[in-house]
């Protein structure tokens, strides 16, 4: 019977991924909290957007999704920094320092997120406002 349980848990242990493999993340950064503009540019029409609107989006998906890519590749690359210095057991003042530096870009999302609400919500009428947070199921 003990033969058969060792043999088990070497099995599984060679065939399971390894501890660092299972917690390797997805190279994904925090979920957003607010994502309007998708909504809006599916439901354009829904929110009978005028010509001006409809002129003012395009010119915001022509800049700012640009924008936040630069900032999520940032938090990204802070997030790896942080991974390999935590690895390789880097002192921890300077993992500290990496860990805000994750937080700085993480911050940075939230509040282009949070202006990009901001900027919907005087674009839009608040009609149109409400009736894009139902869209979005908010």
């Amino acid at each position: 019977m003990k033969s058969i349980l060792l043999g088990a848990a070497m099995a599984l242990a060679l065939g399971a991924p390894s501890f660092a493999q299972q917690n390797q993340p997805a190279g994904e950064i925090s979920a957003p909290i607010v994502a309007f503009t998708p909504v809006i540019v599916k439901n354009a029409d829904a929110l009978e957007l005028t010509e001006a609107q409809r002129a003012d989006l395009k010119q915001w998906l022509d800049t700012m999704p640009a924008n936040r890519k630069m900032i999520e590749e940032a938090a990204l690359a802070a997030r790896a920094e942080l991974r390999a210095a935590i690895i390789a057991g880097a002192p921890a003042d300077e993992r500290q320092a990496l860990a805000a530096k994750v937080g700085e870009m993480e911050t940075k999302l939230v509040m282009m997120r949070s202006n990009c609400t901001d900027h919907w919500r005087a674009t839009l009428t608040e009609a149109q406002f409400a009736k894009m947070l139902e869209l979005a199921a908010m």
